[in-house]
């Protein structure tokens, strides 16, 4: 595993330095002027700016440092107008425009098991904080080709610098590990995958990419299939059925099950 943090987001120095006093970690280059540390099967970069428009950072990191990761985790804030506090998890990528960074229409590729392992380590970690845990759906850059997930402390500033969250996600980020589950691919609902989010904490399944109900006039035929092919393994298809019209579950249920996704819902998993 990867992990990247920046020296720019007051999240993500918080939550390396958290980072740091977990075990010894061993300098073995440097990137961007920053030590690059390794623990176990763990690798820690810093970088200089923001996450979001560093597309390629993967292959610009294995040249530099001569290394290989299966996994990248960006250890980062997460902002939003509400100013709500939160802790999150989600993949990356873009259904429309590139708003964010990344690529138009471009996904980036999923780590189901260990991204949904750490929502439910983080929403056991997080016990006696306030601040909810949940996925959010994929969206905004950087584009890399290297299955990758973001972890957050959100919405705000005061939120970011606060011991506790920063504290969760470092323990998370050094414990997750892959726990094999059936995979799905989530379809419906809001910005926070309320559903969705509920359905990974309480049975045995791991999601991939989510699918906003704002994003579905996106969801043609090409970017379904990139919501498949980058949610390695997905075998099924979850609709959070109460935020979508039933044409339109039909209509992807349907291309969902062309592509060899079986639909379910809350009652046919474990």
């Amino acid at each position: 595993m990867l992990i990247v943090t920046s020296e720019i987001d007051k999240a993500s120095v918080n939550i390396l330095e958290y980072l740091l006093k977990i075990g010894r970690w061993r300098k073995f280059g440097e990137f961007e002027g920053n030590p690059a540390r390794e623990y176990g099967n763990r690798r820690l970069v810093t970088i200089h700016d923001e996450f979001l428009f560093r597309d390629g950072l993967d292959a610009e990191i294995r040249e530099s440092l001569g290394i290989d990761f299966d996994v990248m985790v960006f250890a980062s804030r997460h902002k939003s107008e509400s100013g709500l506090k939160s802790l999150t998890v989600h993949p990356l990528g873009n259904y429309d425009k590139a708003e964010f960074g990344g690529r138009p229409r471009t996904l980036v590729p999923t780590s189901p098991d260990i991204m949904t392992m750490a929502l439910r380590l983080l929403k056991n970690r997080s016990a006696g904080i306030d601040s909810p845990v949940s996925f959010e759906v994929t969206h905004h850059g950087p584009h890399v080709n290297t299955p990758a997930f973001n972890i957050e402390i959100g919405s705000e500033e005061r939120a970011w610098v606060e011991k506790a969250p920063a504290e969760a996600i470092a323990s998370v980020i050094m414990s997750v590990e892959e726990q094999r589950l059936p995979v799905a691919i989530g379809i419906g609902g809001g910005h926070y995958a309320p559903r969705i989010t509920d359905v990974a904490l309480e049975k045995n399944v791991s999601f991939g990419h989510m699918v906003p109900t704002y994003a579905l006039d996106h969801l043609d035929g090409s970017m379904l299939e990139q919501v498949i092919e980058l949610s390695p393994d997905a075998r099924y298809v979850y609709f959070h059925r109460k935020a979508m019209s039933k044409p339109k579950v039909r209509e992807i249920s349907q291309l969902c099950e062309r592509s060899g996704l079986r639909t379910v819902r809350t009652r046919d998993l474990d």
